[in-house]
């Protein structure tokens, strides 16, 4: 009980404008930031210490406010609409929180807690069942597909980055499990890159190869990928 009033004390002394999480309710909060109070605070503690500020300034951006403005920019892609949710910030201090905010989520030791590609055999298992009890399709412990995340053309080598669709893009490589969890995601290929040379130069390939993964354990793929062992 201590512990959660000092943490709404210091939600109330550091928030700059609105306390979102005291004004909205969890259905609220998930309809706009796609992830409710226990799910927002579990985010912030993860980079906590990477979003807290070293400034001087007299009411700097709490981390809990900084994850507030990057999870309202990843639910609408839109920028200008943290602005437009009074959340108090000015539109660079908003495009600082979200810079700093997605960077610190994507250390690596972060990553690492929550994407691994299992190679523990009783693991393995779970998700093939869980595969399995979708349409009775055997042995896949993953589904792989590229996705197109659209950017900004680069001013150099401009067209590597246009894929067959037209527009410029990083041709992300993402395997779920049958419960949507992302297993594996690599997100460096350029958008002319084909979903098959990916996976080639992948390590999920060479997981594989190397012996490291139970037989009969297969990845499913649409027909951009070839039938392999």
């Amino acid at each position: 009980m201590a512990a959660a009033q000092h943490q709404n004390l210091h939600l109330r002394n550091t928030f700059r404008c609105r306390n979102i999480l005291e004004e909205l309710s969890d259905a609220e909060l998930i309809k706009r930031y796609c992830l409710d109070r226990e799910g927002i605070l579990f985010v912030t503690n993860l980079v906590r210490d990477a979003l807290s500020s070293n400034t001087n300034r007299r009411k700097p951006l709490s981390p809990e406010m900084k994850v507030i403005i990057t999870l309202r920019y990843l639910a609408t892609e839109k920028m200008h609409q943290c602005s437009e949710d009074d959340l108090g910030p000015s539109q660079p201090a908003i495009s600082r929180a979200i810079t700093q905010t997605i960077d610190a989520l994507a250390d690596i030791n972060i990553l690492k807690e929550f994407i691994s590609f299992p190679i523990n055999p009783d693991v393995i298992a779970a998700k093939k069942a869980e595969f399995a009890h979708i349409a009775g399709f055997p042995g896949v412990v993953g589904a792989i597909d590229g996705t197109h995340m659209r950017i900004v053309a680069p001013k150099e080598q401009e067209e590597v980055y246009v894929n067959r669709k037209g527009y410029h893009s990083i041709n992300v490589q993402v395997i779920f499990d049958a419960n949507y969890r992302i297993l594996d995601i690599l997100a460096k290929w350029l958008g002319s890159v084909h979903d098959a040379r990916i996976l080639s130069g992948s390590g999920v390939t060479a997981i594989f190869e190397r012996g490291h993964v139970p037989g009969n354990s297969h990845l499913l793929g649409n027909s951009s990928y070839p039938s392999k062992p």
